[in-house]
């Protein structure tokens, strides 16, 4: 799909070399926030923290790739776009501490479970606040969706002025579509947390977590839409 696009922007931007430092500043954020280790025991006490660090980083890279992407592809740097990625760096920097806490909180959990480590209720979350913690991820992951939604829906407005072939007119529509569409995932497990919460914590907590595998279903679909919209050139 990257190969049947025209690349509009071989040198980066000032808006993009920004959005760069920003990015990078926030995986130095999640570096600092590491406490040094003063014993060889104290560094082995932070294997969790660096795999929870590891695993954080891997959402971030994609989000950066894919902010990336749609500037080489598109090379707008209007006053929409400014106040979409501004919207989109926002999120990110507030995001990013959330998600590097839940990363922690699974690999302290499953490691309490198999192994029989320290009660992960006892030092990091109580177990009511575990659902809360799920919505405030959604939250993060729903408006990082929604800005590269609007990111895409800009770049059919603007198609004449970029000079979009229909090959990748479609694709366009397919990435605003499949972000559109993804959006309905964070949504659908905010509103399952919410109505279940004060039923079973529990279940609140592991089915809006397991919700999130909707995304492959949105994939499927929309892939689906694509090979039929360019069929039909």
């Amino acid at each position: 799909m990257q190969n049947k696009f025209k690349i509009r922007n071989e040198s980066p931007s000032r808006l993009e070399n920004f959005s760069d430092a920003v990015f990078a500043f926030s995986i130095t954020l999640l570096m600092i926030s590491l406490e040094v280790p003063k014993t060889f025991s104290r560094i082995l006490e932070l294997s969790d923290e660096l795999i929870a660090f590891a695993i954080t980083i891997i959402p971030l890279f994609i989000i950066w790739q894919q902010h990336r992407l749609f500037f080489r592809r598109y090379a707008l740097d209007d006053r929409t776009i400014l106040i979409w990625n501004t919207a989109l760096l926002f999120i990110v920097l507030i995001f990013i501490f959330p998600l590097k806490f839940l990363s922690l909180f699974l690999i302290r959990f499953i490691s309490f479970v198999f192994f029989g480590t320290e009660n992960v209720f006892n030092t990091m979350i109580e177990g009511i606040q575990v659902p809360w913690l799920m919505v405030y991820y959604g939250v993060g992951a729903l408006g990082i969706l929604f800005v590269f939604s609007r990111f895409y829906k800009h770049a059919i407005r603007m198609k004449n002025e970029t000079g979009l072939s229909d090959e990748e007119y479609n694709i366009t529509r397919y990435f605003k579509r499949l972000y559109t569409h993804l959006c309905f995932v964070p949504i659908i497990s905010i509103c399952f947390v919410l109505v279940f919460m004060n039923i079973d914590v529990t279940m609140a907590s592991v089915v809006s977590g397991m919700l999130y595998s909707l995304t492959g279903i949105v994939f499927v679909i929309n892939q689906r839409w694509l090979k039929k919209a360019s069929n039909k050139q």
